[in-house]
């Protein structure tokens, strides 16, 4: 592994890469937060019990 960090740490300009690699991981996370926040509690029950819904019969899987 230090090869490579070596190669990287040779190369000119190759910080904008990290910086930008940050801001789009950074800008996503946010993105991702807001939505899941801005969410309505009945949309949440809803995602929550599709797992457990049969698709033949709309009713909830107990057993």
């Amino acid at each position: 592994m230090k090869i490579v960090s070596n190669l990287l740490e040779n190369i000119e300009g190759i910080q904008i890469y990290y910086i930008i690699g940050l801001l789009i991981f950074f800008t996503l996370f946010v993105v991702i937060f807001i939505r899941t926040m801005r969410r309505s509690d009945n949309e949440m029950e809803e995602i929550k019990n599709s797992i457990l819904i049969d698709n033949d019969s709309e009713e909830i899987i107990t057993s």
